[in-house]
């Protein structure tokens, strides 16, 4: 579980981080360019946002509220999303397929209304480390995911002369210093968020 043994798991996903980022852009383009088509599912996690902005704003000290709500929404999210890696890695590219999907929908919103600048003061300042987090933590779930479909295959063939067991008994290993440089990661990105990128929106 050091810091040495999960580096060397990161330097086997290359792939996986490859393909979540290409799912994540796919997303960002179809929200972009095809939300009509998603427009029932954009406006559910639209309204789920609005909600959450509305809870925020009642709250004594909006701020500190909105730091816990960014925080712990997003380290639950991102622990589930690796957990249910387990099934077959499905549910952390539809994560990203989704967030993109979200992302790509709100930029096009403000193209439409001339203020790309305000949507580079929302997202860009935490972003650049919420953003590879949550790539982060969809690609543990998909390599979770491959090697659990890999060990499950080996089952059924055990002839077969690799050892899925004993990678996915090393990753296991890996996830616990993963999670938690993923959990530091998205404590600084929800305090900038929560701080500087709430002081930019408002200038």
């Amino acid at each position: 579980m050091t810091l040495s043994h999960m580096m060397n798991q990161f330097g086997k996903m290359k792939h996986y981080f490859i393909a979540c980022c290409c799912v994540f852009v796919v997303g960002i383009v179809l929200g972009y360019g095809y939300s009509d088509q998603f427009q029932s599912f954009i406006q559910s996690m639209m309204k789920a946002l609005d909600e959450l902005a509305k809870s925020v704003a009642t709250k004594e000290n909006p701020q500190a509220s909105l730091f816990w709500l960014i925080f712990w929404n997003n380290v639950t999210k991102s622990l589930q999303i690796i957990a249910l890696g387990i099934f077959f890695g499905v549910i952390p590219l539809f994560f990203l397929l989704t967030n993109g999907l979200l992302l790509g929908y709100i930029a096009s919103i403000q193209v439409q209304k001339d203020s790309l600048l305000l949507l580079i003061k929302g997202i860009l300042p935490h972003g650049i480390i919420e953003i590879p987090a949550i790539i982060l933590a969809s690609a543990l779930g998909l390599r979770l995911g491959v090697l659990i479909f890999k060990t499950t295959l080996k089952a059924f063939s055990p002839l077969h002369r690799s050892n899925p067991a004993g990678e996915l008994k090393a990753f296991i290993l890996a996830l616990v210093p993963a999670c938690l440089l993923l959990v530091v990661c998205l404590l600084i990105a929800a305090i900038i968020e929560s701080t500087f990128t709430f002081w930019l929106i408002k200038l």
